[in-house]
């Protein structure tokens, strides 16, 4: 069986699953499953670049994780200081470890960079999922994500002849066109069916602006993943490799559609 028809399967598999969760199930399912989604892509992440990390800051990072997103269910005030202790442990350990031996620098970084890179996006994303209509705005950055990267694949294949990046040789400016196209189209139906009060031009903007910063989180993980010598994250997802290959474009979408929420007014920070 081929790699897109692996894909196709894990996508008409999962897709429904998710519409259910989001839609129909209560809301603290919907946030267990993106602290599951977090706790394995952030697991995935320090598996794909190996700092030299004692396996302690692994495990409290993950209870940081865990924490984090039991705040956001709760409601609780507690959820933004919960962030600079990502940062505080491990310091603190490297301090108490001192000399430092084989840890450095650049481990430490990556040990920190972790949770600001999965955590807090998805942290984003179930904020906005409590926000009046947040139901359909998730919907929304699936759906235009989706249709991005779909664009992106078949107009890479039919018309792609300028390479994008050496990072990823797969793709093409031909394909980043057709995708961004895809987003706005999508965005624009979308839009026309969910969203009636918003104009189109201005949800039309919004699905090329979560396009462009999708395709950038697609590349900036194809970064992380050169920089290690892999070629996915994990294997958790038949056709699509690791939980982080699946949602690298998500990531960096969503601090945009947050941001772009609360100036258009849709809601209150």
């Amino acid at each position: 069986m081929t790699s897109h028809a692996k894909r196709l399967i894990t996508a008409f598999i999962t897709l429904p699953l998710l519409v259910v969760i989001i839609y129909f199930a209560p809301f603290w399912v919907f946030i267990i499953l993106i602290a599951v989604i977090a706790l394995i892509s952030l697991n995935e992440y320090y598996s794909m670049l190996k700092p030299n990390t004692a396996k302690k800051i692994i495990l409290v990072n993950n209870l940081l994780t865990a924490a984090l997103f039991l705040s956001i269910l709760t409601n609780d005030s507690l959820f933004p200081a919960i962030y600079p202790f990502f940062v505080i442990f491990p310091l603190t350990f490297t301090v108490f470890s001192y000399p430092m031996d084989n840890l450095n620098i650049r481990d430490i970084g990556h040990i920190i960079m972790g949770p600001f890179y999965i955590c807090l996006p998805l942290a984003l994303l179930s904020i906005i999922a409590g926000f009046p209509d947040g139901q359909k705005w998730i919907f929304f950055i699936l759906a235009v994500i989706f249709s991005g990267d779909t664009g992106s694949f078949y107009f890479g294949k039919l018309f792609g002849r300028h390479k994008l990046t050496k990072l990823s040789p797969g793709k093409t400016w031909e394909g980043a066109v057709g995708g961004l196209i895809s987003n706005a189209v999508c965005a624009s139906l979308f839009g026309y069916a969910a969203f009636p009060s918003l104009s189109r031009v201005t949800i039309m903007l919004l699905g090329i602006a979560i396009g462009i910063s999708g395709q950038i989180g697609d590349l900036a993980e194809s970064a992380l993943k050169r920089i290690s010598n892999v070629k996915d994250s994990g294997k958790i997802l038949p056709g699509h490799g690791g939980m982080l290959d699946r949602i690298d474009s998500l990531l960096f979408a969503i601090p945009i559609l947050y941001i772009s929420l609360i100036c258009m007014g849709v809601i209150v920070s």
